[in-house]
């Protein structure tokens, strides 16, 4: 019968065995980590995308509210007339016009709009509250700040009025804001009114250069031609 041979009966041959089984293994070792780094080089993929300003089309970004949505655009400014009335003072900054309660030549900045004591004064566009005040000529005043630079600021009102809005309101187109008073020292002699300012970019402006065609047709009477 043939004799097996077990390593028990040879150590020392048993031992190169092991020693060379182990070479073996840490050789591949080796030979697997020098390829996996060539392999990697300058291809790594890097732990972060890079921060580019352009996404390499022409394609809205999309709305990281709402992912897959395109973000809304910035609503378009139209203004209403605070109030139903007409105009009976026009916004002039070059030419005085005459104050009777003053008895002298001033420039208006404003618009002054007839209507009765104690009717409502709407907010003319979406805005804040930024100013509630009195103004030494112009009486109980209110300002709204709008998007695109633009504020408006409402005189001539009721300080005691039940309705009042504070600094730090958010108004919407519409939302009542107070009442016609006869605050204004500066414009008692004539009829109750409003008197509206329209002041972009820190500059005094007509305010009827912003209030909407539709507006001034149906709350002001004035016939707008194209």
């Amino acid at each position: 019968m043939e004799k097996k041979i077990k390593f028990s009966d040879n150590p020392g041959f048993a031992k190169k065995v092991y020693g060379i089984v182990i070479a073996v293994l840490c050789i591949t070792a080796i030979v697997i980590g020098i390829v996996a780094a060539n392999n990697r080089g300058d291809g790594e993929t890097p732990v972060e995308p890079p921060i580019t300003g352009d996404n390499g089309n022409d394609e809205q970004p999309e709305n990281p509210e709402n992912p897959g949505e395109e973000p809304e655009e910035p609503k378009k400014l139209s203004f209403i007339s605070p109030v139903v009335g007409s105009v009976v003072k026009n916004h002039d900054m070059s030419t005085p016009v005459f104050s009777a309660t003053l008895e002298e030549w001033r420039i208006h900045s404003g618009i002054d709009i007839s209507t009765p004591e104690g009717a409502d004064v709407f907010a003319a566009e979406d805005g804040e509250v930024t100013k509630v005040y009195n103004d030494a000529l112009l009486g109980y005043s209110v300002e709204i700040t709008h998007s695109d630079e633009i504020k408006t600021v409402y005189s001539n009102l009721d300080p005691n009025s039940d309705v009042a809005v504070k600094v730090g309101d958010t108004v919407e187109c519409g939302d009542v804001i107070g009442t016609i008073g006869d605050s204004s020292v500066s414009e008692l002699a004539e009829e109750a009114h409003l008197h509206l300012e329209f002041i972009v970019g820190g500059k005094k402006a007509n305010p009827l250069e912003y209030i909407s065609k539709e507006a001034q047709e149906s709350s002001l009477g004035i016939k707008v031609e194209e």
